[in-house]
């Protein structure tokens, strides 16, 4: 069972990155994004396999958020490191789809910092917030010199 879940953890997003990705604007990937059936589909596999996970592990896993030690024996149990793996996979998506529409939103591009976040998500995020900042920076830096060019006036 765990093999069928890691299995759909890499089958059932990918469908989801394609479309924002290569067709960000298609009426089919904006649909696909607003339905967040992605998401949905593997936080459901995520929950079945956390509370799976927990009842089979009662007693038998140890739950040590202490230290890279602890976490490292908890991940030990193959049923611990798939609720991680799936956890990591859902919020990359989630990640990618707040990117995705928050660029549709402001007309951007965001073809690039998708790519870069499928496969690193805090990167992606990283980068995107960072290009947000910049952006507003010079936005606000042109409504400055547009509002001292009229008092010169």
């Amino acid at each position: 069972m765990l093999d069928l879940l890691y299995t759909l953890s890499l089958i059932v997003p990918l469908p989801f990155w394609a479309l924002m990705i290569l067709f960000p604007r298609q009426r089919l990937a904006q649909q696909a994004m607003e339905s967040y059936l992605g998401v949905l589909i593997l936080g459901g596999m995520y929950v079945l396999t956390l509370f799976g996970a927990l009842l089979s592990g009662i007693g038998r896993v140890p739950f040590d958020f202490g230290s890279p030690t602890g976490l490292a024996a908890m991940f030990a149990d193959p049923a611990m490191a798939l609720v991680v793996w799936l956890h990591m996979v859902a919020l990359d998506l989630a990640a990618g789809y707040w990117i995705y529409t928050d660029g549709l939103r402001r007309n951007k591009s965001t073809r690039l910092i998708l790519v870069l976040t499928l496969f690193a998500a805090p990167l992606g995020l990283f980068v995107y917030f960072m290009s947000r900042l910049f952006e507003r920076a010079a936005e606000a830096a042109l409504r400055q010199s547009g509002e001292s060019s009229l008092i010169a006036q």
